[in-house]
Protein backbone atom coordinates (compact mmCIF):
# COMPACT_ATOMS: atom_id res chain seq x y z
CA UNK A 1 0.00 0.00 0.00
CA UNK A 2 0.92 3.19 -0.89
CA UNK A 3 1.19 6.39 1.46
CA UNK A 4 -1.45 8.29 -0.59
CA UNK A 5 -3.49 5.36 -0.26
CA UNK A 6 -3.15 5.33 3.39
CA UNK A 7 -3.61 8.84 3.93
CA UNK A 8 -7.00 8.38 1.30
CA UNK A 9 -8.18 5.80 4.03
CA UNK A 10 -7.41 7.55 7.50
CA UNK A 11 -9.10 10.43 5.24
CA UNK A 12 -12.11 8.88 4.89
CA UNK A 13 -12.06 6.98 8.04
CA UNK A 14 -12.15 10.74 9.73
CA UNK A 15 -14.87 12.50 7.01
CA UNK A 16 -17.10 9.21 8.31
CA UNK A 17 -16.15 9.77 11.84
CA UNK A 18 -17.18 13.96 11.36
CA UNK A 19 -20.51 13.18 9.71
CA UNK A 20 -21.52 10.59 12.32
CA UNK A 21 -20.27 13.12 15.35
CA UNK A 22 -22.46 16.05 13.29
CA UNK A 23 -25.09 14.38 12.89
CA UNK A 24 -25.45 13.37 16.74
CA UNK A 25 -24.87 17.08 17.49
CA UNK A 26 -27.71 18.04 15.29
CA UNK A 27 -30.19 15.27 16.29
CA UNK A 28 -29.44 16.49 20.53
CA UNK A 29 -29.92 20.26 19.27
CA UNK A 30 -33.37 19.52 17.39
CA UNK A 31 -34.49 17.22 20.21
CA UNK A 32 -33.56 19.95 22.74
CA UNK A 33 -35.35 22.89 20.44
CA UNK A 34 -38.42 20.51 19.73
CA UNK A 35 -38.34 19.90 23.86
CA UNK A 36 -38.22 24.20 24.37
CA UNK A 37 -40.96 24.85 21.92
CA UNK A 38 -43.60 22.44 23.44
CA UNK A 39 -42.85 24.42 26.99
CA UNK A 40 -43.63 27.42 25.41
CA UNK A 41 -46.56 26.49 23.75
CA UNK A 42 -47.97 24.77 26.71
CA UNK A 43 -50.69 26.89 28.70
CA UNK A 44 -49.48 25.61 31.85
CA UNK A 45 -47.34 22.69 33.17
CA UNK A 46 -50.00 19.65 32.78
CA UNK A 47 -50.46 20.19 29.16
CA UNK A 48 -46.64 20.36 29.04
CA UNK A 49 -46.59 16.92 30.26
CA UNK A 50 -49.71 15.53 27.86
CA UNK A 51 -47.05 16.46 24.92
CA UNK A 52 -44.60 14.31 26.71
CA UNK A 53 -47.20 11.00 26.82
CA UNK A 54 -46.89 8.83 23.39
CA UNK A 55 -49.67 9.27 21.69
CA UNK A 56 -52.13 6.11 21.83
CA UNK A 57 -53.72 5.40 18.66
CA UNK A 58 -56.34 2.94 18.34
CA UNK A 59 -56.72 1.37 14.95
CA UNK A 60 -60.17 -0.43 15.36
CA UNK A 61 -62.92 1.19 13.50
CA UNK A 62 -64.84 3.90 14.97
CA UNK A 63 -68.23 2.93 13.50
CA UNK A 64 -70.14 -0.80 13.06
CA UNK A 65 -70.04 -2.25 9.29
CA UNK A 66 -73.63 -2.71 7.75
CA UNK A 67 -73.21 -6.27 6.70
CA UNK A 68 -70.13 -8.48 6.05
CA UNK A 69 -70.08 -8.16 2.84
CA UNK A 70 -69.85 -4.42 3.02
CA UNK A 71 -66.85 -4.68 5.16
CA UNK A 72 -65.08 -7.95 5.57
CA UNK A 73 -61.91 -6.49 6.82
CA UNK A 74 -64.33 -5.61 10.14
CA UNK A 75 -65.43 -8.34 12.77
CA UNK A 76 -68.94 -8.59 13.83
CA UNK A 77 -68.62 -8.65 17.38
CA UNK A 78 -72.78 -8.53 17.99
CA UNK A 79 -73.67 -11.45 19.62
CA UNK A 80 -76.44 -13.02 16.16
CA UNK A 81 -77.83 -15.88 18.18
CA UNK A 82 -81.14 -15.17 18.94
CA UNK A 83 -81.70 -17.70 21.73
Amino acid sequence: MTDIQFIAGVFTVGMCAAGVLLYRITKVQQDTIRDLTNKLMAKDYNEYKAYQQPVVVDDKPKREPLSYHDDPDIEDNKDTSRH
